[in-house]
């Protein structure tokens, strides 16, 4: 195992100790471990295939901890792939999250905490291949303090460092620290009204490589909890200064920023999920966004992971929004995840993209023991500086049995293709999956 990964693993075990520490006895460790062996007829997905066999060791976890001194989750799967053929180095796979609030006095002073560790393409024009991998480490901390004005107000002071370090990709490489002003109004039980100021001040390692900046954000926020589902609406204005000039020969960029959101119950077992953005955005913010969640554990089959931003420093202007159907009971369980989003960088304008597509996943409990499952997506991208044109489709066909209450076997085909205007990039990729479980 590399320096690298080890520190990841050492990151995220102290992050779930830290957890335990939020109470005395935690809410549930569950776990899934598995044994893999898996085929590919184009192992790297590339216009000359090659097959190779993988045989690979993983592990699974939610893990949530709530008490009188802080609440935690952390969650996510871990996995060493050992390629049969010799053709690519054996390495480990890891998508992790955690986010923590450990409380020193109650509704004043608390520390929070947001962790991701992931696997990240080095280039992110290129095909998810063995050899197009790296890990990415993202750590978000600081203290808060409240104030309560009255009954109705109160005030949240917040200071945050944020970390960034990839093992490649060294203009991702950096520090951040960030001030925070919130000044919240109960308008009722439910509904909240905020004016917030958010400045955050971006340092790289790589000097040079991309400009350090400092990006301020002043908005307001209306918030909405009903009996049946959430809304909230912000509206502002956010602005970056750089310390070397950016396109356009100007030190500084601005945008409106607004983001309307809103989850809906439909009845016991469905849900409707949309949202709306238009601002700045970075890939720091977007591997956050994109860990794994303890709820989602149990998920007869997982959770799509939609597109993110190239794994750079430069900041980029984004519209876009998502919009996401689930519906549950004890034997169906349905969802579709819709999204777009347009990215253009202030720097790098070699990565400015239009990306959209969706996925469909069904999943029926046959009988106690087993189970059926199916997911198909597509995913369009336009390169805004070349003629460049993707087209990436999935099909995948799953059956489930739980052989006793703690083991299991899974097995799983799938077919993915690409088209492309890059002939480079176009493939054709079956796979079939054959996976030992022991699940707590």
């Amino acid at each position: 195992m590399s320096a690298f990964a080890r520190t990841s693993l050492s990151v995220m075990t102290l992050l779930i100790s830290a957890g335990a520490a939020a109470q005395a006895a935690p809410d549930g460790l569950f776990y899934r471990l598995g044994l893999g062996i898996e085929y590919s007829d184009n192992i790297a997905r590339r216009p000359i295939a090659v097959a190779d066999t993988v045989l690979s060791p993983s592990f699974g976890f939610a893990y949530t901890a709530q008490g009188a001194r802080g609440e935690f989750e952390a969650a996510g799967t871990t996995s060493y792939r050992h390629y049969q053929q010799g053709r690519f180095d054996d390495e480990w796979l890891n998508q992790l999250g955690a986010s923590g609030r450990w409380i020193f006095i109650p509704e004043r002073l608390s520390w929070e905490m947001q962790a991701a560790v992931s696997d990240q393409p080095i280039n992110s024009f290129d095909t998810d291949s063995p050899d197009n991998r790296q890990r990415t480490e993202v750590i978000n901390t600081g203290p808060t303090l409240a104030l309560r004005l009255s009954s109705t107000a109160r005030v949240l002071a917040e200071l945050r460092y944020l970390k960034t370090s990839a093992q490649r990709t060294s203009e991702f490489n950096g520090d951040r620290l960030g001030a925070n002003l919130r000044a919240f109004l109960a308008l009722s039980p439910i509904s909240t009204v905020s004016a917030e100021l958010e400045s955050t001040d971006v340092r790289y390692d790589n000097v040079g490589a991309t400009p350090d900046y400092r990006r301020d954000n002043a908005f307001m926020k209306w918030a909405h909890q009903g009996r049946r589902g959430e809304w909230s609406a912000e509206a502002g204005y956010s602005r970056a200064r750089f310390d070397l000039p950016v396109a356009g020969n100007d030190r500084s960029a601005s945008i409106p920023l607004i983001s309307i959101a809103a989850a809906y119950r439909i009845g016991e077992l469905g849900r409707v999920e949309v949202q709306l953005d238009r601002g700045f955005g970075d890939s720091a913010q977007d591997l956050l966004n994109a860990v794994p969640r303890a709820e989602d554990f149990s998920l007869p089959i997982g959770r799509p992971v939609l597109r993110g931003a190239a794994l750079s420093g430069d900041l980029f202007k984004q519209t876009g929004g998502t919009f996401g159907f689930s519906r549950r009971d004890e034997t169906i369980y349905l969802r579709f995840d819709g999204s777009w989003r347009r990215q253009e960088y202030l720097q790098s304008s070699g990565l400015d993209q239009t990306i959209r597509g969706f996925t469909v996943s069904a999943n029926r409990q046959v009988r106690a023991t087993f189970s059926l499952g199916a997911q198909a997506g597509v995913e369009w991208r336009r390169f805004g500086q070349t003629s460049r044109r993707d087209r990436d489709t999935r099909i995948g066909l799953l059956a489930n049995w739980q052989s006793s209450r703690r083991t299991g076997v899974s097995f799983e085909v799938s077919h993915g293709k690409r088209t492309s205007t890059d002939a480079q990039q176009i493939y054709d990729d079956n796979r079939a999956i054959l996976t030992f479980t022991l699940v707590r």
